[in-house]
C-alpha cells in the first residue's frame, strides 16, 4: 500500500513539475490578434470598400449627406490649420 502512495506522490510531484514551465511560457507569447490586425494583415476596411459595399447594398448616401460631410471635413480641416 505505501508504495502506491508513494507512487501518486511521484506523480503529482512531476505534473506540478512539468506545469510551472509551461504556465510560465504561455504568458509570455505575443497575442495572435490585436484589434483588427490579425495574421500580419489589417482587417479594417478602407473608404472606399466601405462606400463600394453600400452602394451594392442599396444604402449608399444621398448626394446631400455627401455634401453635409464634405462640409463638415472642410471645417474640421481648417481648425486644425488655424
Amino acid at each position: 500500500m505505501k508504495s502506491i502512495s508513494t507512487r501518486v506522490f511521484s506523480m503529482v510531484l512531476a505534473i506540478a513539475l512539468f506545469t510551472g514551465p509551461v504556465a510560465a511560457f504561455a504568458q509570455t507569447q505575443s497575442p495572435t490578434r490585436i484589434g483588427n490586425i490579425w495574421n500580419w494583415h489589417d482587417h479594417q476596411p478602407t473608404e472606399a470598400q466601405v462606400q463600394r459595399e453600400e452602394k451594392a447594398a442599396g444604402i449608399a448616401p444621398t448626394p446631400s449627406q455627401k455634401a453635409s460631410d464634405a462640409a463638415t471635413l472642410n471645417q474640421i480641416y481648417r481648425q486644425l490649420l488655424d
